[in-house]
């Protein structure tokens, strides 16, 4: 009888005893902590590629506003452009950027066109045209979370989306 009462008083302080439930509860709660974490940055990322890529386009679409010398005379060359200013391997970027340089008559027909897909076409115009500028990058994602939250173009990635209108400056 006497085994019978240590033995329920053993369990009986076994089921008082709370150490270690911070660990147990951690242990539950650490791998979404990690996943909304690791989203968050992912997210941080994207808007960093975002503002990378609206610079890389801007920039290049000076060139072509003031005329100069060195700006793209293709869509190939423009990509190019872009690419170089946006880092990374040139390959992987041309892989995922589509680019198209449009002339038009007004900037209401180029602002109805810019929520279209860029084609890859190119025309720089000439003085004093009305020009616009299209890129779509895709952006490979690692959250599945992340992939919810955004328009997808494929499994795993987001499409990013820049567009410059401007007049071309009388140059020449």
């Amino acid at each position: 009888m006497f085994k019978i009462k240590a033995h329920i008083g053993s369990v009986r302080a076994f089921r008082r005893d709370e150490r270690g439930a911070s660990a147990m509860e951690f242990a539950l709660i650490a791998p979404m902590l990690f996943f909304v974490l690791l989203s968050i940055i992912e997210v941080g990322v994207l808007g960093m590629i975002s503002t990378g890529l609206d610079n890389a386009v801007i920039d290049s679409s000076r060139r072509i506003r003031t005329g100069r010398d060195d700006a793209a005379n293709s869509a190939s060359a423009f990509e190019d452009q872009i690419c170089s200013r946006l880092g990374g391997a040139l390959t992987s970027c041309r892989d995922r950027l589509v680019v198209s340089v449009q002339r038009y008559a007004s900037f209401a027909t180029a602002g109805a066109a810019a929520t279209s897909q860029p084609l890859g076409q190119f025309d720089k115009g000439g003085p004093s045209d009305i020009i616009l500028v299209k890129a779509n990058y895709k952006w490979p994602l690692m959250s599945p979370f992340v992939a919810t939250a955004f328009k997808r173009s494929g499994p795993l990635e987001v499409t990013l989306a820049s567009r410059v209108a401007f007049k071309n400056e009388p140059f020449e």
